[in-house]
């Protein structure tokens, strides 16, 4: 590679660094091109670029367009030419494919080697994770900005859960592979699907707008909040199977939670009932097992389909908050993640339906919650197997649940 081409390369780099959600780019940034593949030649084309950033790998797919080309892009104020480049085919025009609505689809038929195809591309995520595009029935395309030095951990875990035999997942088609890192890759299509998120929401909205009773409401969530906690069950069975499992002390995990707590507010150790809770699950004495979890499992990582619930996000693949890898933790850990949302839903709608807070509509929120999550507790404890991994004594259970959801409360998102 030339000097004159790296820089160049470097430039389109800067740019596109410039307009990330977190803009990692300033004058005293080192940027060092580690890949530059032409992965569909031509005009249009499409160049795959990963370039060292202060020490990480920040990784983008470029379009080449002609310089007599009007592009389109998929959102309003999405529209930004990264540069200008000189290859074998003349001077292009660079732009972010991935915001490009004609090289966007172009993308997800090259990695997965198959002709393009006509038809509508939706952004469904884009963030310092992954960029999430829902191309229809030709897949959703995942690009991740940021390649780690092994594989995504949450590529791994939902490979782990497709091959497990757990078929509420959308699966993995096509893993898009660099020297062992993972670039993106290309996740089944989910027909008809309704995120878990604007369901529970859609329910709130109801509530909130007749009032009475969340099960006479028009969207009533409790049979699917039950058929969700009963998906989640299957989803940590399947875990169990792909991934060892040990056991640990129950107190330990009361010991790493009161840690959690004093360090975050502790006055809530003070609250009361908190110390009796703490005493009964040290008291009980248990070793339960730990297995790989989803790791932050709410209501925005699942979909409602035709077919039922299944697990369309699988970030962050079992990484914990200030960890560099997979670690394992109670499963239960995953079902207060859940019904932390749950709570956060109930506190969004209300706040959308009454930002100045004069209807008090807390009590209606609060009979929202304490349905849905008994319904997805009843769903996952009532699932053939689920207790080889909770133990059979409810108020353990429960007890557990509130412990690792007060824990969940004190992390932002």
């Amino acid at each position: 590679m030339t000097p004159e081409r790296e820089q160049a390369l470097r430039n389109l780099v800067e740019v596109w660094l410039s307009h990330r959600p977190v803009n990692e780019w300033h004058p005293s940034t080192e940027i060092v091109i580690r890949r530059a593949e032409v992965i569909l030649p031509g005009r249009p084309g499409l160049l795959d670029l990963v370039a060292e950033v202060n020490g990480r790998l920040a990784h983008l797919v470029v379009g080449l367009r002609s310089v007599s080309d009007e592009p389109h892009f998929l959102r309003a104020g999405d529209e930004l030419a990264l540069g200008l480049l000189e290859d074998d085919d003349g001077l292009a025009v660079c732009t972010d494919a991935l915001r490009d609505a004609q090289l966007a689809p172009l993308t997800l038929a090259v990695i997965r080697r198959v002709a393009p195809r006509p038809g509508p591309v939706a952004v469904v995520r884009d963030d310092e994770d992954a960029t999430v595009l829902d191309c229809g029935d030709r897949g959703d395309l995942w690009i991740f900005p940021w390649v780690g030095d092994r594989p995504q951990p949450a590529v791994d875990l939902l490979q782990a859960l497709d091959d497990a035999g757990f078929n509420h997942v959308a699966a993995p088609l096509v893993r898009w592979t660099w020297e062992g890192r993972d670039l993106g890759f290309i996740q089944e299509p989910l027909a008809d699907r309704s995120g878990g998120w604007a369901l529970a929401m859609t329910s709130l909205r109801d509530l909130y707008s007749l009032g009475g009773r969340p099960e006479a409401a028009g969207g009533d969530f409790g049979p699917e909040a039950h058929a969700l906690g009963t998906m989640t069950a299957r989803m940590h069975l399947a875990l169990d199977r792909a991934f060892d499992r040990h056991p640990e002390p129950v107190s330990d995990w009361v010991d790493a939670a009161e840690l959690v707590i004093a360090a975050a507010d502790p006055e809530l150790l003070d609250v009361p009932g908190m110390a009796d809770l703490t005493k009964s699950l040290r008291g009980a004495d248990l070793r339960l097992p730990v297995i790989r979890t989803h790791g932050d499992f709410q209501l925005h990582r699942t979909s409602r389909t035709d077919q039922g619930w299944v697990v369309s996000d699988c970030t962050p693949g079992g990484v914990l908050p200030g960890m560099l890898g997979p670690t394992h933790r109670s499963p239960l850990a995953d079902v207060a993640d859940l019904l932390w949302s749950l709570h956060l839903a109930s506190v969004e709608a209300a706040l959308e339906r009454d930002p100045a807070g004069r209807l008090d509509l807390a009590p209606l929120g609060q009979a929202w919650e304490t349905r849905n999550r008994r319904a997805v507790l009843n769903g996952y404890l009532n699932t053939p197997g689920i207790a080889g991994l909770t133990g059979p004594d409810r108020d353990v259970i429960r007890n557990l649940v509130a412990v690792f959801e007060l824990v969940r409360s004190l992390r932002p998102g």
